[in-house]
């Protein structure tokens, strides 16, 4: 493996979409890393050593002994020496409340809100594209439900089989796939998280 194939593997997804971008971009903007990072370290746990600020890590997967976190105001950025992460607000916000890189966009939000300021909404292309990929959406998930139906009914085929009257075999093969229907649900919804 070429080494531009190992940096593809071990960079982190990016979110593109406009709904990922907006908040990031304006908590970004909006918010200093210094006022997030002094509001998680409370008063007097930053203090000013030559351009940067310093104090304890506020994250909280590192019991942090001695001052290793570092606040640049200018460039609006943070590193922690002792835990060897760093970068933006968002970044910050993201780690110190716990959220998940996907959920970088919730963090944003959160943070917006935290400070504020208004979250971005949603562009009306973006609400147009919903309601234009809605019956496709649907026709999937129909899709899914029945197959999930035929899996579990495919299952359950030889216990069914197993009645003897002939009427009584079809009322029970109903009553079973009208049954699955929320069965079949719930394992499409498990299968899409």
């Amino acid at each position: 493996m070429s080494s531009l194939q190992q940096a593809e593997a071990t960079r982190a997804p990016r979110y593109r979409g406009v709904s990922y971008a907006r908040p990031i971009d304006a908590a970004e903007e909006a918010v200093p890393v210094i006022d997030l990072a002094d509001r998680l370290m409370g008063p007097g746990g930053l203090r000013r050593v030559g351009k940067e600020w310093v104090g304890r890590c506020p994250l909280p997967d590192h019991a942090d002994k001695t001052p290793s976190f570092t606040v640049n105001e200018a460039k609006n950025l943070w590193w922690c020496h002792g835990c060897l992460r760093g970068g933006d607000v968002v970044e910050l916000a993201r780690l110190a409340w716990g959220y998940d890189q996907r959920d970088a966009h919730v963090a944003a939000a959160m943070l917006l809100l935290e400070f504020g300021h208004e979250v971005p909404q949603r562009p009306p292309t973006w609400f147009r594209k919903q309601k234009r990929q809605k019956p496709v959406r649907d026709a999937l998930e129909r899709v899914k439900i029945r197959s999930a139906r035929r899996r579990l009914m495919r299952a359950l085929g030889p216990l069914v089989a197993s009645i003897k009257d002939p009427e009584e075999r079809r009322e029970e093969a109903q009553r079973i796939w009208h049954d699955f229907d929320e069965v079949a649900r719930l394992v499409v919804k498990e299968a899409n998280r």
